[in-house]
């Protein structure tokens, strides 16, 4: 009989402000994982901002620890960018990325938007079979 045991993170808390100007990641583990998913999801304000944050999703190849959250570079590579809201007062983006077994790492990124704080969240859940 094949067990699954599942495994929950929240690699960037619900309602967490991503301030005008500023960057917030987050890191997920993917080792020993067969499947798993991210759920990532960005909130305007009730102002929506003049320019609008920008979600992405990075992944390192290390082995062991994972690399420091950072932009991409040497030890992350960005695999998938463009998730945004767009700028509408209280406009919500949500998207689910999936992923397959062999990776490692991963990491989710909101950055880029100005003139208003807006809201961000980020869950991962990784199955393993046994």
């Amino acid at each position: 009989m094949t067990t699954h045991t599942r495994t929950i993170s929240q690699p960037v808390a619900e309602a967490t402000s991503n301030t005008a100007g500023s960057t917030t990641r987050g890191l997920f583990d993917m080792r020993g994982m067969d499947a798993g998913w991210l759920h990532i999801k960005i909130t305007n304000g009730a102002t929506g901002p003049t320019v609008q944050c920008e979600a992405r999703i990075l992944v390192s190849d290390t082995d062991g620890s994972a690399p420091s959250a950072a932009a991409a570079g040497t030890a992350w590579k960005t695999i998938l960018s463009g998730i945004t809201p767009g700028v509408a007062n209280n406009a919500v983006r949500e998207y689910w990325w999936y992923h397959g077994p062999g990776q490692t790492h991963g990491e989710v990124e909101f950055t880029g938007n100005t003139g208003q704080t807006v809201t961000v969240e980020a869950t991962y859940c990784g199955t393993a079979l046994s």
